[in-house]
């Protein structure tokens, strides 16, 4: 089957309409904006915002039409407080949503925003996060408040902690691999 707005092939049936993943996408973006009392655009206004390659305009990331092929990066509508609407990775979308006015736009393309010290910094003042995603990305809060917090923790749980390290160096060392310490 094709789709009912354009010559693709038919992903989902909806209704009586059969879509393409664009339109299906197209559709919620649609339904979330009339949702939360934003301005609606027409599908021939979301066709003409979408970039050829799907590609950010924000982080330059490929964007994708369905959270299947990839949650973060998945298209989505934004209405930046000036009035200007765009299409931006889901990534973009919410990291512009917990800063104050459109300062997400004026930020450096190479800089986050910890949200615990509430700073703008270089991506390298972020660990690194192997998370499941299994892409490379980095850590949402800068390596500064991490050890700040992870350093509050271990001194909250300092039986648990220490229990944690003699069971984890008793494990190395009946493996014959024991943990050495730098003196």
């Amino acid at each position: 089957m094709k789709c009912s707005r354009c010559d693709l092939d038919s992903v989902i049936i909806q209704g009586h309409q059969h879509l393409c993943e664009k339109h299906y996408r197209f559709g919620q973006m649609r339904s979330s904006a009339k949702r939360h009392g934003k301005v609606v655009p027409t599908h021939e206004q979301l066709a003409l915002m979408t970039d050829e390659n799907m590609i950010c305009p924000d982080c330059g990331i490929k964007m994708n039409w369905r959270s299947k092929d990839g949650m973060s990066s998945v298209a989505s509508l934004q209405h930046y407080r000036s009035g200007r609407i765009s299409i931006v990775c889901r990534s973009c979308n919410t990291r512009h949503a917990s800063m104050e006015g459109d300062s997400y736009c004026d930020m450096p393309k190479d800089h986050k925003r910890c949200p615990s010290c509430l700073g703008i910094k270089p991506s390298s003042e972020f660990f690194l996060d192997n998370g499941r995603s299994g892409l490379l990305k980095r850590k949402s809060i800068c390596k500064i408040c991490a050890c700040v917090k992870l350093n509050q923790w271990r001194e909250k749980n300092k039986d648990e902690y220490n229990l944690y390290q003699r069971n984890y160096r008793a494990k190395r060392k009946a493996e014959g691999r024991p943990v050495t310490r730098n003196a």
